[in-house]
């Protein structure tokens, strides 16, 4: 089963727009979320909330994939696609649908969760939106965090 990774480093996020979505894009596809991360460059103690939910409405519009890096090297072409819509998915009102969310300290703090085994997040095309949304309630700096994600097809 490939494995691959996206990540959003340095980056500026918005309340109000996905730091990442995983989709299942295409009939068919399984995509298992078995690892989330996120972390902070801020040179100043400054508060932040992530979150990682399924979107109520999926995101819809241009898409803008992240770069993504396959675990297997006879296999470089996943199935699902990461990456941002310029329509972001909405989101019911946190915490309300949360798989998980972090109150973190972006002044160098930041985690990596790898999901117990049975119990990582499934994305399947045809079931709810296929979409998984990673997105902050709070923390906007610029350049200041990163997030990523490994999945599995």
């Amino acid at each position: 089963m490939p494995t691959f990774d996206g990540s959003n480093g340095a980056f500026t996020p918005a309340t109000t727009q996905d730091n990442y979505t995983l989709e299942a894009d295409t009939a068919g596809d399984v995509l298992t979320v078995i690892g989330i991360g996120w972390g902070g460059r801020l040179t100043t103690s400054t508060g932040y909330r992530t979150r990682w939910t399924r979107p109520t409405t999926a995101g819809a519009s241009t898409f803008t994939a992240l770069t993504k890096a396959s675990h297997d090297p006879a296999y470089d072409t996943p199935l699902g696609r990461v990456g941002t819509f310029a329509t972001a998915p909405l989101l019911a009102t946190d915490p309300a649908a949360n798989l998980y969310a972090q109150d973190w300290n972006a002044h160098g703090g930041g985690g990596y969760i790898i999901l117990p085994q049975d119990k990582e997040w499934k994305i399947v095309n045809g079931l709810l939106t296929a979409q998984l949304s990673c997105r902050n309630v709070a923390g906007v700096d610029a350049n200041g965090s990163s997030y990523h994600l490994t999945w599995s097809e």
